[in-house]
């Protein structure tokens, strides 16, 4: 097996806009890797739904029901430090980094088997507008609360080197990718399973590390209403939905379950849905730090892309 750390300017330019801000180290390289890594990142720069899920590292707000303090419908109450109206993320720095590592040499010495990390580290502020005490339906302002934002966003991909049809030599290919976990410093908020249920499907997930065979992606009719479950370990989390460019708080059942839903969409391609769990005193305590946990999970609409060429 062999391990190459490299910051993602050693990729191809397809993958230019990604990557421009990164350093030009390298750490362990390994002497045939090279021009296999620019070869992976090309194959890795067709496929830029998985290089950036377009949901998570957004300034898009989210409004907030006031329902969703403590799971009752009291509202913040008098002695909460926030009664926050809705968020958003203003990430101002970005640092993607790429790791390599290589199996399953042939005859010929060459590796057949890679698997790439992807790292993304965002940095900013998570922004919480308080409701106007003498107009609850609009901001104040005035006190907006910022909190330093530093999350760590992470998807694996399996790549393989195989000979499809009529080629004369074999190429990379991705096979499968992982769902994308993101994770605050210091995090405490976890997230245990998300069960997803539709009229014809009943799945639930529990690893975002586990690797997905796009052959096995998840597939979804156009027309479906998909029912969604987070399990996490505390019922007073703030649990959200993000899908497309909808931001919506689940409903908390009050025993760390968290109900919502979406529907599929029409939109042919690659598409991705989030669960995003905060810290109930990341929204309603001025005091307490940004507290996040994300999954975002990859589908096709039925009919969507061909994977046949896929091992």
């Amino acid at each position: 097996m062999r391990i190459a750390r490299v910051p993602a300017v050693l990729a191809v330019l397809a993958l230019a806009a990604l990557i421009a801000d990164c350093s030009n180290k390298s750490t362990n390289p390994v002497p045939s890797s090279t021009g296999d890594q620019a070869a992976i990142n090309g194959v890795l720069g067709a496929t830029p739904d998985f290089m950036n899920d377009g949901l998570f590292d957004t300034a898009t707000q989210t409004n907030l029901a006031r329902s969703l303090n403590g799971g009752s419908d009291a509202g913040a109450g008098p002695m909460t430090a926030i009664d926050p109206l809705f968020f958003w993320r203003s990430v101002v720095w970005r640092y993607p980094t790429f790791e390599f590592v290589f199996s399953d040499t042939d005859t010929t010495g060459l590796p057949t088997t890679a698997v790439v990390t992807l790292r993304r580290h965002f940095t900013g502020t998570f922004n919480i507008a308080p409701r106007d005490p003498n107009n609850p339906e609009l901001p104040d302002n005035q006190h907006v609360v910022r909190k330093p934002l530093d999350d760590l966003w992470v998807r694996h991909f399996l790549m393989k080197r195989v000979r499809i049809g009529q080629d004369t030599e074999a190429r990379w290919r991705l096979a499968a990718a992982t769902p994308v976990e993101v994770t605050s410093k210091d995090a405490t908020s976890q997230i245990t399973s998300v069960r997803l249920q539709t009229a014809s499907k009943d799945t639930t997930l529990t690893d975002p590390t586990a690797f997905i065979h796009l052959r096995q992606v998840l597939r979804f009719d156009s027309t479906d209403s998909v029912t969604v479950t987070v399990t996490t370990p505390r019922n007073d989390d703030v649990v959200l939905l993000y899908h497309h460019d909808r931001r919506v708080p689940l409903t908390n059942n009050g025993d760390g379950t968290y109900t919502g839903g979406f529907r599929a969409g029409l939109f042919d391609g690659w598409r991705h849905f989030a669960v995003n769990a905060l810290s109930h005193e990341t929204l309603f305590d001025d005091a307490a730090p940004y507290d996040s946990k994300a999954w975002i999970f990859p589908y096709v609409i039925v009919g969507g892309p061909e994977v046949d060429y896929l091992p």
